[in-house]
């Protein structure tokens, strides 16, 4: 398997000012890491991330956010829509494999996003839907809404950066032209581990050799 790697921090861009909603693109950074190089462009609050591989014929390109997988693209160009001034890590693979297993070779920092998926609904009135996290079991609060779009089968949004050992839930709630609310569709409650634990050691030091050993807990 040939892939290409790489990683790119990403900044979000200023929106316009109220007298001029003109688009702006500007090349923000460019940058180059094992075997791709990466360019940053902002259009208004929009960052496109665009990378160039070494490899040749039929190239895939595997897009992570902050660890999180989110697309396989054809094209070298990725859209990021980030708030102004969030920040986040984009790592791209590039592989000649159309059947890359993302999961046991994707990046092997923790994430700390997560991309919420779910299916269109089969109501003919439903216009949007509505996307909420709960943190420790706290209030509901909205992150996120999308269109419907009677031409998609599913949606997924990604996630704001989450908190490390803290406990998130999602649920999606579609709406009706009218606005009303429909059912929700709940995901259970899950920790978040963006820093693993290190391992557990056992120390014995031996007084007549002066030998220290360790031997790591089953």
């Amino acid at each position: 398997m040939v892939v290409s790697v790489g990683s790119l921090g990403v900044i979000g861009g200023k929106p316009p000012h109220r007298r001029d909603r003109r688009p702006r693109s500007q090349v923000l950074r460019r940058a180059r890491s094992f075997g791709l190089t990466y360019e940053q462009f902002n259009l208004d609050h929009v960052s496109m991330v665009r990378v160039t591989s070494d490899l040749v014929g039929e190239v895939y390109f595997y897009w992570f956010l902050d660890g999180a997988f989110v697309a396989m693209t054809r094209s070298a160009e990725y859209q990021i829509n980030l708030p102004e001034g969030d920040q986040a890590r984009v790592e791209c693979i590039a592989s000649n494999d159309a059947s890359f297993d993302v999961v046991a070779n994707g990046p092997a920092t923790p994430a700390t996003r997560v991309v919420i998926w779910w299916i269109s609904s089969a109501s003919s009135d439903v216009a949007s839907y509505r996307v909420e996290q709960q943190k420790d079991g706290g209030d509901w609060v909205t992150i996120g809404r999308v269109n419907h779009d009677a031409s998609l089968w599913d949606y997924q949004l990604v996630t704001p950066r989450l908190d490390d050992l803290a406990s998130y839930a999602w649920r999606v709630v579609p709406v009706d032209q009218a606005g009303n609310d429909g059912t929700a569709v709940s995901e259970s409650a899950r920790t978040i581990v963006r820093t693993p634990d290190g391992p557990d050691f056992t120390i014995a030091f031996d007084e007549g050799t002066t030998r220290v050993t360790f031997t790591e807990a089953a």
